[in-house]
């Protein structure tokens, strides 16, 4: 945990900022490739690796995700690729331009063999100066009826600053595990003179497990 969160303020220290593509918008025509980790207190965390974009009136999103564990005292959690997920949507706007969402299906392929498939909706609201984003989908198939929510809000500051909550709930409707922090934290977006970087820490409390919890990650945008 150290280690990563010294990564992403070396990267703070050393990049200048870029006022261009739209750095928290996952429907940014821009191609997107990231990595977020979710740190729950000392003992176990999530990486999930991202890739996106959008051509015409289609999103399309790949995720991959690990589990690794901390404690080996702990048994309930060993290192494992939790599977692999894929997602399409058809966009829609608003005549003034400033809501998008889509619908569409979603394919996922979760360890130990099981695969399921459902439908997603997204959308991108932009509000004065605030930005609001989610992301949900529901799944279904053999042994396996999953949801996953993503509501956002994001503000703008000066220099590349920005405002976020953007938890991310998971819920296992087969298993009885379920996700749900909420939180806050800062961002900052960044010229490295090649793609644009986009950073940020989220502190969140998961009110499902009373578990603390450090949200954080890196995109990039091409």
């Amino acid at each position: 945990m150290r280690k990563s969160v010294v990564a992403l303020v070396l990267c703070l220290l050393t990049a200048a900022p870029l006022f261009g593509q739209d750095a928290n918008n996952p429907i940014d025509p821009s191609p997107t490739a990231g990595l977020w980790n979710r740190f729950y207190g000392d003992e176990q965390s999530k990486l999930q690796f991202l890739a996106n974009v959008t051509y015409g009136k289609w999103f399309y999103r790949f995720t991959a995700e690990a589990e690794f564990n901390y404690d080996e005292d702990n048994n309930n959690y060993t290192n494992k690729f939790s599977g692999t997920n894929f997602l399409v949507a058809r966009l829609f706007q608003s005549e003034n331009g400033q809501h998008q969402f889509g619908v569409g299906a979603v394919v996922s392929y979760f360890n130990k063999g099981k695969f399921a498939a459902g439908g997603n909706f997204v959308s991108v609201s932009k509000v004065g100066g605030w930005k609001f984003i989610s992301l949900l989908t529901l799944q279904g198939g053999a042994d396996v009826f999953t949801m996953e929510f993503q509501p956002g809000i994001y503000h703008d500051f000066n220099k590349g600053w920005y405002f976020r909550g953007h938890p991310r709930m998971l819920f296992n409707f087969e298993t009885g595990r379920h996700e749900v922090p909420i939180g806050a934290g800062v961002g900052k977006i960044f010229n490295t003179n090649g793609p644009v970087v986009n950073v940020f820490f989220e502190p969140q409390y998961d009110f499902h497990n009373s578990l603390p919890m450090l949200y954080t990650g890196i995109k990039m945008l091409f």
